[in-house]
Order: C-alpha cells, then sequence, then structure tokens
C-alpha cells in the first residue's frame, strides 16, 4: 500500500499553520468526489479534539439528532434531550468550549443546507455575534463544487466575507500521479494517468507487479472490480436521473462535443440537455471550454470529461459491459482498447504538457511569463477545413503556439512547419512567436539540428516531461 499521504504535504501545513492561529476560523473545503478531502482532514485531526460529522441526505431533524448525540459523547453526557436547532448546537459547543482550541467539521454539508434553506443565515448570525470571539476551527467541506462556490463562497451567500480560507481541492496532476507509480517507464505512467486519473483512491489500485494490461484488465474489465461500478455509483450519489446524466458522459467519450450533437445523440431536447451538462460541470466531471481567446458565449463551446477515471470508463466500459460480463476482458483489451489506446492517450497528452508548461511557467523557465493558456480551432479561410492548436500561451502579443504527438515515430519538421501555418491562421498580430513541440518518442536529426539554430524553436521529449 502507498503512503496515502503523498502530494498533501502542503495543504496539510496549511491547516496547521490556520490551527495555531488562536482564534475562530471558518475554513472551507471543497473539490469533487474521492479527491481526498476527507483522508486530508482526518490526518488533520489527529491529536486535536475533534467533532466530525459527516451529513447524510435524510432531513434536518434526523441530521441534527445525529449531530446532537456526537456532540453530547464528545463532551461525556448521555441521555439528553436532542437540540432544537443548529444556532443551539453551536452555541453549546461555544460556550463548552471557551477558549479551549476545537476542531469543528462539518462534512457533506450541501446535504445539510438543501434540506434547510435557513442554516447558511442562521450560521452567518452566529459567527458574528458568538462564534467569532471563541476559539472554534470550523470546516465546511463539500464535494458538490458549483454549490459551494455559489451558496458558500459567493457574493450573495450569507456567509460571504465570514471565511477565513478555504481551498479548492483538484486531482493531482501528472507529475504527483507519477510518484504512485514508482516502477514503470515513462510511457507506461502516462498510460496508467491516461486510465485511472489523478485520483490518489484509483492510483492506489495500480500494482507495481503487473503489466499496464494487465493493471487494466484488473481494475477495469472484471465484474467484480473496483473501478467496474466506480462511475455509475457516483453519479447514483449525486443526481436523480443517472441514466440521462450517463448517456451525456457517454456521448462526449464518444467525440460529441458540441451541446446540440450530445443532444441529438441522446434523444433529449437541447434545453433540458444543457440543464444536465450544467450540472455535470458543477459536479466537476465535464467542463467546459472555448477557443483560446474567445468569449466564454462562443458558438464553438465544447464539452470534455475532466476526469480520465470517467473519460476511460465511458470509452471502453460502458459499451462493452455485455463483453465484459460473458468474461470476455482478453478480447476487450485485445480488439477495442489496445488497438484505440495511442489515440485516446492524445488528448491526456494534450493535458500533460499543459500542466508540464504552467509548473514552468510558474517558475519563470519560459521564454515569456503568459497570462493565459488554453486550446484553440476554428476554420482556415482558404481550405475552410477545421484546424487545431494544442497549445496556445500569451503574454501581450508574445505567444507560445504548442503541438502534442503521442507517437511512435519522431516527429519531423512538416509538424513544425503546420504549426507555423495555423499560428498564422490563429493572428498575424504577434510580437515574438515561439513553438514547442512535445513528442513522445523524439525528434528527427534535421529538426533538432534546426532547433539548435534557432531560439524560437523548442522541443520537448518524455524524458523532460516526466523528470524535470
Amino acid at each position: 500500500m502507498h503512503d496515502s499521504f503523498i502530494g498533501r504535504e502542503k495543504e496539510l501545513a496549511d491547516l496547521n499553520e490556520l490551527y495555531l492561529q488562536d482564534k475562530f476560523q471558518l475554513f472551507v473545503l471543497y473539490g469533487r468526489r474521492r479527491v481526498g478531502k476527507t483522508t486530508l482532514l482526518n490526518e488533520f485531526c489527529k491529536g486535536k479534539d475533534t467533532v466530525f460529522y459527516s451529513a447524510e441526505q435524510s432531513n434536518n431533524k434526523l441530521n441534527l439528532e445525529k449531530f446532537s448525540s456526537l456532540v453530547f459523547s464528545f463532551y461525556g453526557e448521555s441521555n439528553l434531550e436532542p437540540f432544537s436547532s443548529w444556532t443551539n448546537a453551536l452555541s453549546y459547543i461555544d460556550e463548552r468550549q471557551k477558549d479551549k482550541r476545537l476542531v469543528l467539521v462539518i462534512d457533506e454539508f450541501p446535504y445539510l443546507v438543501k434540506k434547510n434553506k435557513a442554516l447558511l443565515s442562521e450560521l452567518q448570525h452566529l459567527i458574528d455575534h458568538r462564534l467569532i470571539n471563541g476559539n472554534i476551527f470550523m470546516i465546511l467541506c463539500g464535494s458538490y463544487m458549483g454549490f459551494m462556490e455559489k451558496e458558500v463562497l459567493g457574493s450573495k451567500s450569507p456567509l460571504f466575507g465570514r471565511r477565513t480560507a478555504q481551498l479548492h481541492m483538484k486531482p493531482f496532476n501528472y507529475q504527483t500521479s507519477s510518484k504512485f507509480l514508482e516502477g514503470f517507464s515513462d510511457v507506461q505512467k502516462l498510460e496508467l494517468y491516461g486510465a485511472f486519473g489523478g485520483t490518489p483512491l484509483y492510483l492506489q489500485q495500480i500494482s507495481a507487479d503487473e503489466s499496464v494490461e494487465e493493471n487494466i484488465k484488473r481494475a477495469y474489465l472484471k465484474v467484480i472490480s473496483y473501478l467496474y461500478e466506480e462511475t455509475l455509483l457516483l453519479l447514483r450519489q449525486e443526481v436523480q436521473e443517472p441514466g440521462v446524466y450517463s448517456a451525456i458522459i457517454e456521448a462526449i467519450a464518444s467525440g460529441y462535443t458540441k451541446a446540440n450533437e450530445i443532444s441529438t445523440k441522446i434523444g433529449e431536447d437541447s434545453a433540458k440537455c444543457l440543464k444536465y451538462i450544467r450540472t455535470l460541470c458543477e459536479l466537476g466531471i465535464l467542463h467546459k471550454e472555448t477557443p483560446f481567446g474567445e468569449k466564454e458565449s462562443s458558438r464553438k463551446t465544447i464539452y470534455g470529461i475532466s476526469d480520465f477515471m470517467f473519460r476511460f470508463w465511458y470509452r471502453y466500459v460502458f459499451s462493452n459491459r455485455t463483453l465484459i460480463e460473458t468474461g470476455a476482458q482478453k478480447v476487450v483489451w485485445e480488439k477495442r482498447i489496445e488497438p484505440d489506446y495511442n489515440s485516446y492517450m492524445g488528448l491526456v497528452f494534450e493535458k500533460v504538457c499543459m500542466d508540464y508548461l504552467s509548473v514552468k511557467n510558474a517558475n519563470g523557465d519560459l521564454p515569456i511569463l503568459f497570462t493565459s493558456v488554453g486550446r484553440w480551432w476554428g476554420t482556415n479561410p482558404v481550405t475552410h477545413g477545421q484546424e487545431e492548436i494544442d497549445l496556445v500561451a500569451n503574454d501581450g502579443k508574445d505567444y507560445i503556439f504548442g503541438e502534442c504527438k503521442w507517437r511512435n515515430e519522431k516527429l519531423d519538421i512538416s509538424v513544425l512547419n503546420g504549426l507555423k501555418e495555423k499560428a498564422d491562421i490563429f493572428s498575424k498580430n504577434r510580437a515574438n512567436t515561439y513553438y514547442m513541440l512535445f513528442s513522445k518518442t523524439g525528434f528527427t536529426d534535421s529538426l533538432t539540428d534546426k532547433a539548435k539554430s534557432d531560439s524560437s524553436i523548442i522541443l520537448v521529449d518524455l524524458n523532460e516531461i516526466m523528470n524535470f
């Protein structure tokens, strides 16, 4: 078993630093399911006085009763009547604590508010008139990200301005994920990252004693395997009609990425479909993408699957379930996954290159310090065909254009020339331009020579991406 605490050391240190400030704290922690929020909180609470309540999807009365008995057992009381309100419960804690530090965690906080809309205002009043003078370290935690951002952190929320800190916990990037994958080659590490994503719990399913193929077959292609039901379990936990949501994700995994394509594919009207897509975005399962430099409302908007585990599952498991349930895992691997996997990895590799670029940018290691980065797609005015640029980053009129190739052959000059042409279609109004080429298998000699004599060409191979 890996140390489950890889990669969250900084978050833990930040929490402990806040804990040492002797005053009331309201810390808001949110992020997608399974991303490790509860693990972080458990680690943080070790050795500290803690009341840790996980809200349930029942109703306000039952939640309050459960919370009451938790509080009473913390103070060694029994046979007391449950609190009649959250205000009474929290006031009781505040009273009992006096100035002694206490960590009070409310996990799955959105469940409480959905059943009791007045809770946010109640909390606000309590903080302003009472808790602010005490020593409670309150943590509100939730995985419904849209809800946490709007209802808890947003400017219209009663709690606006009350929080003392917040953390949006994200899945690991490829670098941290690789720490779970010791013993594999660089190519294998990324192939596994492409299938399992950056979620610690999924990465822990990987065994170093098995090949990439064996790991995927064991984790995904058996009816009893851990990840076989995972996506549907997560959806059922969050939404009323998992079937429709599931169909939307599958459509996107199959390449239908525009809203109108998705609604046509699943046979639902577009307004309803958009509402569902929005919910999936708020849950952090999907994300919305517009071409670099265009408005949010662009007609070219597309949707992508944020989590590689979801993307892999809907591309390879969902449509092959009948086969898997008859024990055909070998065939599914050989006929469906293996021949297609390099093309599946194209998008994964783009994300990896984007993360690499962001880290290099933060370290000041690039020829420009860019302020925005993204992908671009649009129409070639000459051929009227669709053109795509994998990476565009800019600082004013200085640009970096990037091309990412997950191929088994060396990348040659024609790719560079193609990128230059696409850059001209994107914009002719540029000062300094740099071209970055990322390749799984390295570069031809002629391209390497050209890059040596031309500082605007930057070549990045797999070894550099994985080990810089």
